[in-house]
């Protein structure tokens, strides 16, 4: 690591300006993942097991063609369906309810340190009208340049930090008319401030919106798996939650799968659930889904769509919901 910056210094001028931004952000996150161990090295490669397990049954198919290479083609084939198995039942639909009157509406948007397009959002908004819109990276400066666009709808606003963090590290909520009477605390538990919800139209049910660490780091990571065990806590209790944001994590990641308890993803049963929400860059399918609604395991999914915000490296995700009880 100690060449780093003698390498940097050299390969810099050949860059093109334009560039630059772009190449130092993949050589820090080369560098965190170097210097973060296994723990760091193993929750990035578990997020693209899908793809791992595309490519190693492509590579049997390649393989296959060949005698010599067959009894590879075979090994790959069998670790591509072992780690395939679990992935393609997130992508089955099943039939749905059709949306009704009484459900509840999320949408959570990461908006990239507030720079997403707040008049795309807005329109969103307006055109979705959902209850809830969990907005991570977004501060009192997003909120402050966004709330006016709505003017006229009924939203009220709240910052997790109560304004004291710049918008990267901090999360908005935004809580519609027809929710009611909900009544809206910061939390407590994770490095990144988040805010919980109550009353109203969730009745006993919290709604948490949150941002938990990304695993970056021998640090990070610590902190990301406390904070999908907070979570886990959540989704455990005598009434299960909702909880949505950039959970930093996917269904592949043995942490979230344990943190789900008496909840499920929103996604389950739509056909969507590996539509990719970061990199927003890439298509659906090339991506990861790491922006998540998790909703009670007996609610009823009647809607849910991966969404593109303009301005944003994630897409949104906009979940329909029955809850029962």
């Amino acid at each position: 690591m100690a060449l780093l910056p003698l390498v940097n210094a050299l390969v810099r001028p050949l860059v093109p300006r334009s560039l630059r931004p772009l190449v130092a952000e993949k050589a820090y996150t080369a560098r965190a993942l170097a210097e973060g161990g296994p723990a760091t090295f193993a929750a990035v490669a578990q997020a693209w097991r899908p793809h791992m397990a595309a490519s190693a049954l492509a590579g049997a198919v390649l393989l296959a063609t060949r005698p010599r290479t067959r009894v590879l083609a075979a090994g790959l084939a069998a670790a591509g369906l072992a780690a395939g198995a679990p992935v393609g039942r997130r992508a089955a639909r099943k039939p749905g309810a059709a949306p009704g009157p009484g459900d509840v509406t999320v949408v959570t948007a990461n908006v990239r340190h507030g720079s997403a397009d707040t008049g795309a959002l807005a329109a969103l908004v307006a055109d979705e009208r959902p209850d809830f819109v969990v907005l991570p990276e977004a501060g009192a400066d997003f909120r402050d340049k966004l709330m006016p666009l709505l003017a006229g709808l009924g939203y009220r606003a709240w910052v997790a930090s109560g304004g004291r963090r710049r918008d990267g590290g901090d999360v908005v909520l935004l809580v519609g008319e027809r929710a009611g009477d909900v009544r809206v605390r910061p939390g407590h538990g994770m490095r990144l401030p988040h805010l919980e919800a109550t009353g109203g139209i969730l009745g006993e049910r919290t709604l948490y919106a949150v941002h938990p660490t990304a695993p970056m780091s021998r640090r990070s990571t610590a902190w990301w798996h406390d904070e999908l065990a907070l979570i886990g806590s959540w989704c455990s209790g005598p009434v299960a939650p909702l909880v949505a944001g950039d959970f930093n994590a996917t269904l592949d990641h043995p942490a979230l799968r344990a943190a789900l308890g008496r909840c499920r993803s929103a996604a389950d049963g739509t056909g969507r659930g590996l539509a990719g929400t970061f990199p927003a860059g890439v298509p659906r399918w090339l991506g990861i889904q790491i922006d998540h609604v998790l909703v009670p395991a007996d609610a009823v999914t009647t809607r849910f769509e991966v969404l593109d915000l303009t301005g944003s490296d994630h897409r949104a995700v906009l979940a329909r919901l029955r809850l029962t009880g």
